[in-house]
């Protein structure tokens, strides 16, 4: 290999290697990731975590061909639903996800020595591991980082701090704004990118041209603005679900310049060859936490990000960094670790599966409690946690599944092998990393869809893309329909179910009819006034701004969602991207809606009893039924209520129990929360009364409110009426014990001045205020 910044730390990192845990600090550029796995190799096999997939293969590839081998021979990797390497390779290649599982299958047995790199993008799960690896004690551990406090991580795991040197060459920064202060922003940014590309081209400058962008959307939106400008340069896209050939293409050195457009995959790991400029739009799509939830947004990246992104121009040659914002900008130093922004179900449940309570565990950082209760919360409704927060027989079937932990429950509850398969491809399509697919905006192409799939059903056009059948109105990333592809036949084989090539057809209604039953809470219904919008007993979604969900279904499945800011601080807007129309009587018959008892109305001298059925608080049914035994009791209180039946009870009972509340308060004993209703219920229930033939056998006498005893009750009355009547004027009295204070609310009479303290009981040592309207004033 060449000699790089980092080769001066070879003596010395071999010399500790094997009693020592090493941080190895370098800037970008320095080799550490090409370096140090050969280095550690030579004293065990070594297992190297990668933040990225798209890392773990290029560098396999580039170790083997400096080697001279084949990847999978001595140097291997393995990411999801790939894997070349045998038992006998000393290098190993990973994603963290890979490193979890095999933690938990075996805890490493296999592998000496552990390399964390880039540990400095804190991801979850590889924050997780180290802690993991840090309570197991049976490995030796190197983590590297351009850009964290190597102190304190030291600290965290004793190891021992290396530092080297990083970028072989300079690289000149220029800020392209109007204010030194100014932040990133995605305002007119393809047609910014295109102006500084037309700006360099003018200068001569013939290198090749790295731009950092947030995501595969504006990635997209700048190569088409530019590629009509630039016919001769070689254009790349570069993101996590680019195809092998295009990454190659980015990865070797080409006689025509190159322009790449990156999300942060380039940041680290990764040296694409002949980069002289980089152009920065110090945006990224982050993840955090706003209200309770995971919400993904555009942010402006920390100013290690910066560091990393610039590196990226001096690594084969002298370059040039170009930043499209301020010299000045407020950016934060580093990027919040995952843990402290995002949910907790999923590292719950994979510490859990390594026999591990997540709440328990030592990290860098104190993990947030709302998160952790909320995980806990989420995890155990789904039996996958106990309520000691350990992992269930049903957990440890959840994890093992390549796909997320609410999409492993989803699949875990459906019975049924032809379920089962329908279920597979739907959350396989669900766990691509993009946009599986887009409609056609064609006249002609949305009506093939609309005969094709007539209820708009994207449980149908998801399943069907995986099973390789589709539309002249759908247009498909072929990339991720393989990568789809594979994640299905990968657990079709774990799950024991037929291939992907005899698929059962696809049982629709049955799957939703399980889901409704099993999984309610993905059980949504259209708002009354909002049309676009879609709720559940939790929470509200929107519909996509391309959604074909039909406007004549009122009620949906909803699979997937994902969050975004909203206009204000505390706002979250969740949008629904995949759903399953259903009639609103699968609601109903399900059990969901809750009946509410409402008005007894009388037809023809026979009572009938409003019954309204909600879910969400929206109303979806309304029926008149004859009263039950549960409902004559709501027919006689109704009666009462309204003074069809012992017309006096209920004014004079009221009166007695809003006097015995106020007794209480003034004897410092607990207050009764009984009204009226309660306590007439329970004398009826009491007295075996169940219909209202049956009241003919009593009178008021008979339902007594035992509250201030009998000989107390009228003089207490007298001290504190709860109503005053002056001349021209009805006074109602509501007293507050705590401040003594009363306060007379007018109730009726023609008076027109105020009221008069003379004119009033007594009331001594209390403050009087008379309210009429919204004016109150002190008596005096």
């Amino acid at each position: 290999m060449s000699l790089l910044p980092i080769n001066a730390l070879y003596d010395e990192f071999s010399s500790l290697v094997n009693h020592k845990n090493l941080v190895v600090e370098s800037e970008t550029g320095s080799g550490k990731s090409t370096h140090l796995p050969v280095w550690a190799a030579e004293h065990g096999r070594v297992l190297v975590v990668e933040p990225r997939r798209i890392a773990c293969t290029a560098l396999a590839d580039y170790l083997s061909t400096q080697h001279e081998q084949t990847v999978g021979d001595d140097i291997g990797y393995a990411i999801k639903l790939d894997a070349q390497y045998t038992d006998k390779s000393k290098v190993v290649f990973v994603t963290p996800g890979i490193a979890l599982k095999w933690f938990m299958e075996d805890r490493l047995v296999d592998f000496k020595i552990v390399i964390i790199d880039e540990f400095h993008e804190r991801r979850w799960d590889s924050d997780l591991l180290l802690s993991l690896l840090k309570l197991h004690q049976q490995h030796r551990l190197i983590l590297t980082s351009a850009t964290m406090d190597s102190t304190s991580l030291a600290q965290y795991i004793d190891a021992d701090v290396l530092k080297s040197k990083g970028r072989q060459y300079p690289v000149t920064h220029r800020y392209i704004s109007t204010h030194s202060q100014d932040m990133p922003s995605n305002k007119d940014l393809e047609v910014r990118i295109l102006n500084i590309l037309m700006s360099l081209s003018a200068q001569n400058e013939h290198g090749d041209v790295l731009i950092f962008l947030p995501g595969k959307k504006e990635i997209q939106q700048c190569i088409q603005v530019v590629r009509s400008k630039f016919q001769d340069v070689l254009i790349l896209p570069l993101y996590a679900g680019v195809s092998d050939d295009i990454r190659q293409q980015v990865l070797t050195p080409s006689g025509q310049q190159r322009f790449v457009f990156s999300t942060n995959v380039a940041e680290t790991s990764l040296t694409i060859p002949n980069i002289t400029v980089v152009i920065d739009s110090g945006l990224e799509r982050r993840t955090h936490q706003r209200n309770g939830r995971t919400t993904l947004s555009l942010q402006a990246i920390s100013k290690a990000n910066v560091s990393q992104r610039s590196g990226r121009a001096g690594r084969t040659q002298a370059g040039t960094a170009i930043h499209m914002y301020g010299e000045f900008a407020p950016l934060e130093k580093t990027t919040p670790p995952e843990l402290q922004r995002e949910e907790l179900v999923e590292p719950m449940l994979a510490a859990a599966s390594c026999d591990f309570v997540l709440r328990n565990m030592p990290f860098l950082e104190v993990l947030p409690m709302a998160s952790l209760s909320n995980a806990e919360l989420k995890l155990q409704a789904m039996k996958a946690l106990n309520e000691q927060g350990e992992i269930t027989d049903y957990g440890r079937r959840l994890f093992p599944l390549p796909i997320d932990t609410l999409f492993s429950h989803m699949l875990s509850v459906i019975i049924g092998k032809a379920e089962k398969e329908t279920i597979v491809d739907l959350v396989s399509a669900l766990s691509v990393s993009n946009k599986l697919y887009s409609i056609s905006k064609k006249q002609d192409a949305l009506e093939e869809f609309t005969r094709w799939n007539p209820k708009g059903c994207d449980l149908i056009t998801l399943i069907s893309i995986v099973r390789g059948h589709s539309c002249e109105g759908v247009i498909v990333d072929k990339e991720l329909q393989s990568e789809a592809r594979k994640l299905s036949i990968q657990i079709r084989d774990e799950l024991g179910l037929p291939d992907l090539e005899v698929s059962s057809r696809i049982k629709r209604e049955e799957v939703l009819l399980q889901l409704v039953e099993k999984l309610p809470e993905l059980v949504f219904v259209r708002r009354e006034k909002r049309k676009e919008a879609f709720g559940n007993e939790k929470q509200e979604v929107l519909l996509g701004r391309n959604s074909c969900f039909p406007s004549s279904y009122e009620a949906a499945l909803v699979f997937d969602q994902f969050s975004l800011p909203g206009r204000g601080s505390k706002q979250t807007l969740t949008i629904a991207t995949a759903l399953a129309p259903i009639d609103l009587s699968l609601v109903l018959n399900s059990g969901l809606a809750e009946c509410r008892s409402g008005e007894v109305i009388n037809q023809d001298g026979e009572f009938k009893i409003i019954h309204e059925y909600f879910y969400a608080n929206r109303k979806l049914k309304t029926e008149f039924v004859a009263p039950d035994n549960t409902d004559n009791i709501a027919v006689i209180l109704n009666q009462v209520d309204s003074g069809l039946l012992m017309p006096k009870l209920k004014e004079a009972r009221e009166k007695e129990i809003a006097a015995w509340k106020l007794y209480c308060q003034l004897n410092n004993k607990e207050v009764s929360s009984v009204t009226f209703e309660s306590w007439f219920k329970e004398q009826l229930e009491a007295l075996g009364v169940s219909s209202i033939d049956e009241m003919e056998l009593f009178d008021e006498t008979d339902f007594v409110f035992h509250g201030i005893p009998e000989w107390e009750l009228q003089d207490f009355l007298d001290s504190y009426p709860q109503k005053v009547v002056l001349p021209d004027l009805v006074l109602s009295v509501e007293y507050f014990p705590r401040s003594k204070r009363i306060l007379l609310h007018y109730h009726k009479g023609q008076r027109k001045g105020d009221v008069k303290r003379w004119e009033l009981p007594s009331w001594s040592g209390w403050k009087l205020q008379y309210k009429k309207a919204s004016r109150t004033v002190d008596i005096k």
